[in-house]
């Protein structure tokens, strides 16, 4: 019996950077129509097909110090757009799913923990770029030429991480913040309508 899980099941095999919904009706023996009994257009398909590929991706596992978290969030990142590329579009753009929105807000939260002197602005600031950072270079034919392992980043990957963060921890000891102060959270309207 078709049913949101089958056809979101079946978006992410297809691949979140190539299906169709007609590719994805195919798939499922149905008509296209059947489809949009279950999801209003591609885009909202694309949108919970990958807000589920997001949510059933492993969170950054438990390690001291808020670099050392940054980096792991990074990894995940990197891991996550690796293996299911198209899902990019969804974590730089949204608009997201609530799961979504609590997996930012749980990052933002244990970067909090780990440095209180980070403020919920400091912490987004960090947690994105690092975020946008990892998911640009799981895509990046340069990067991938320095890789032992073409499944898991490379040092040089690891590099880049330690050094933005590093050059962005200095700015913030300065008390340097960018000026737009809407680019500093997700904001209500990145999250997805009901």
């Amino acid at each position: 019996m078709l049913s949101l899980d089958r056809v979101l099941d079946a978006t992410i095999a297809i691949g979140l950077d190539r299906f169709s919904v007609a590719a994805v009706a195919r798939e499922l023996c149905v008509t296209d129509m059947a489809i949009y009994r279950y999801v209003r257009s591609r885009d909202d398909l694309y949108t919970r097909a990958a807000a589920r590929v997001h949510a059933s991706f492993p969170p950054p596992r438990p390690v001291p110090g808020w670099k050392a978290h940054l980096a792991e969030v990074a990894e995940n990142a990197w891991l996550l757009a690796h293996r299911h590329p198209g899902v990019q579009r969804y974590l730089l753009d949204g608009p997201y799913h609530p799961e979504t929105l609590a997996v930012f807000d749980a990052g933002i939260a244990r970067l909090r923990e780990l440095h209180p002197a980070f403020g919920p602005e400091e912490a987004y600031v960090l947690l994105s770029r690092v975020t946008s950072v990892a998911l640009a270079g799981a895509d990046n034919a340069l990067s991938r030429r320095y890789q032992d392992d073409v499944d898991r980043p490379g040092e040089l990957f690891g590099w880049t991480v330690r050094a933005l963060v590093d050059g962005m921890e200095g700015l913030l000891l300065r008390g340097d913040l960018p000026a737009n102060r809407a680019a500093l959270s997700l904001g209500p309207e990145s999250a997805l309508s009901p």
